[in-house]
């Protein structure tokens, strides 16, 4: 599908919808408006993604013929329809941007190995012209304590099984362990298990076991014991950012979200990190040696667990682990703001205080509530659900969507409005224009008009005097951020925009970027 031709297979339904042709007889909707540029490479990659339904069908037609061992059981399952998000570009195998409904199967290839990738905004009691001056010695010690040995997370071993087992609710029941500790200054008990409630899932996946992560809980066996994992950013489009409130369209939503123009905000995108790669590396392969022998491995190279029939306890154990990784990815989004608001604490001279908007996931697969045999994948793409039907902090709004643009563009934060045909999806992101191969290549002109104002704090300072005359890191530093710079995604407005007129969110705040961290 290399030459495959857009006017050829995207059909436009109205303003921000498209329906993507394909022979499959699955329903593909694109969320886009004709000014979200949509590329053929990403079209071509879904389609690969959605002949999936050939394999299925082929294997339940072996099955009944009795050529295979069982596999299906009493039923083949079925992918039932894909939204696509305006971030929509191509990925690793899977495009971002893609939100699938299967039935009776999961494919640990459409998460991958960014287990519960996600984003965490909380606003702070500090305003962008009380923060202004420190930005210097802010710059600093974010450095310091994201990349420069500082980051102080003690973690027992009850408390590391605790969180992958149990989420953020099981780091609120072992936090007496290190109480006082480190980071453990900056966590306050009473306001995070209130905070519970702002958190998708309440950031707690149910989970069987701790599947092969013994050592991790080990560790050194200390009870303030220190690992390499915690309080990881991450690389690629992983960040922190700080922002400022400067716009409000919704100013009802806006209050409820605790969101006030001026105010200042930090805004943590990452995941499981480590953990959450020796999950999807270990079950994409099982998932592999679980295809019927005796047939011809598929060209699309995805491979299904089934969720019920006699390969059913398979899936579940991929199930348990993926959670225990998302556990992790909860818990570490809690660190990095943390983390954050502890430097900004020490340039200012008081206690930050934060207030969580919301925290919810974009790589994971999930069972909707009443879908016995039914698992949502999101791959780069963010829940956005509609007003609570019982009382809770979005009973009236819906609940928070959070959209950040590049690290020179705006971020969005809207409310959900529960549109279910559209699969409650929205994008996590404006989503790129250039690969990063392409992006490294941009001339330095550009490069330098594109970044020139931003403030990013990166492991390395580009300024230092240490590092004057050593090109070969400056060079890999400036590929690097070649590859992340604004220019390399898409603006945010018809992003944004798309995602409103298709009715699955309404615009409440704008943030305006401050400062960046990247790893």
């Amino acid at each position: 599908m290399g030459n495959l031709r857009l006017d050829t297979v995207v059909r436009r339904q109205d303003s921000a919808l498209a329906r993507i042709e394909s022979r499959f007889g699955v329903p593909i909707t694109l969320i886009a408006r004709s000014d979200v540029s949509v590329e053929a490479e990403g079209i071509a990659e879904l389609l690969e993604f959605v002949s999936i339904k050939d394999t299925l069908l082929s294997i339940w037609d072996e099955e009944r013929r009795g050529r295979i061992a069982p596999f299906w059981g009493e039923a083949p399952g079925s992918l039932a329809a894909v939204v696509l998000t305006p971030d929509f570009h191509k990925g690793s195998g899977i495009p971002v941007g893609t939100v699938a409904d299967a039935r009776g199967f999961v494919v640990p290839r459409a998460v991958g190995n960014d287990v519960c990738c996600g984003m965490r905004l909380v606003v702070t009691d500090v305003t962008h012209d009380e923060l202004a001056p420190h930005m210097s010695a802010l710059k600093k010690r974010l450095r310091a304590i994201f990349f420069q040995g500082q980051r102080d997370i003690p973690m027992s071993p009850r408390q590391r099984e605790a969180l992958l087992r149990d989420g953020l609710f099981g780091l609120h029941e072992t936090a007496a362990d290190n109480q006082g500790t480190g980071i453990w200054r900056y966590y306050d008990p009473a306001r995070e298990l209130h905070d519970l409630e702002r958190v998708h899932f309440n950031g707690a996946l149910p989970t069987d076991d701790t599947f092969a992560f013994a050592s991790f809980i080990r560790a050194s066996g200390k009870n303030d014991g220190r690992d390499i994992q915690i309080g990881s950013v991450g690389g690629g489009n992983h960040f922190v950012e700080l922002g400022r409130v400067d716009e409000l369209v919704d100013g009802h939503a806006a209050h409820a979200f605790g969101l006030a123009r001026g105010a200042v905000t930090i805004m943590a995108h990452s995941g499981s990190v480590g953990l959450g790669h020796v999950v999807g590396g270990h079950f994409m392969a099982r998932a592999h040696e679980l295809y019927p022998r005796g047939l011809p491995h598929p060209a699309h190279g995805f491979y299904v667990m089934p969720t019920w029939g006699p390969l059913a306890a398979e899936a579940a154990v991929y199930l348990s682990a993926m959670r225990n990784a998302a556990n992790f990815a909860f818990g570490n989004r809690l660190f990095l703001v943390l983390m954050a608001a502890r430097a900004m604490s020490e340039v200012l001279g008081r206690t930050v205080e934060t207030r969580l908007v919301y925290d919810a996931p974009h790589n994971l697969i999930w069972e909707p509530p009443g879908g016995e045999g039914r698992y949502l994948h999101r791959k780069g793409a963010t829940p956005a659900p509609g007003p609570d039907p019982f009382e809770s902090p979005f009973q009236y709004t819906g609940h928070p969507v959070i959209i950040p643009g590049s690290m020179g563009d705006a971020s969005w934060v809207l409310a959900g409005l529960g549109n279910e045909a559209l699969l409650a999806s929205a994008c996590h992101g404006a989503g790129r224009s250039l690969t990063r191969g392409q992006a490294s290549h941009v001339s330095d002109d550009v490069y330098r008009q594109s970044t020139g104002k931003l403030d990013v704090v990166t492991p390395i300072d580009p300024d230092a005097p240490s590092l004057r005359g050593r090109r070969d890191i400056l060079e890999k530093y400036h590929r690097r951020m070649k590859e992340e710079a604004p220019y390399a995604y898409k603006a945010i407005t018809p992003v944004v925009r798309s995602v409103e007129d298709a009715g699955v969110a309404r615009r409440v705040a704008r943030l305006a970027p401050i400062a960046t961290v990247k790893g």
